[in-house]
């Protein structure tokens, strides 16, 4: 059947979409807070998205553009 392909590959790049937005989100603070993302991305692979982006959000103050 066609929904037994389908449907497997759209829940496999629905994930990827979540991942990748999660990752953009935490790359994006860290950058509005003066910081590499890279550290970031790295910490939040080996501990939690999650928590790397309240640890930003609580922690660090966003950089005022100059």
């Amino acid at each position: 059947m066609l929904i037994d392909a389908v449907l497997p590959m759209f829940v496999l790049a629905l994930i990827v979409l979540i991942v990748w937005a999660v990752f953009s989100l935490i790359g994006e603070m860290a950058r509005e807070r003066g910081h590499s993302p890279w550290p970031w991305w790295l910490i939040s692979i080996a501990w939690s998205p999650i928590a790397s982006i309240v640890i930003l959000w609580l922690f660090f103050p966003v950089k005022e553009a100059e």
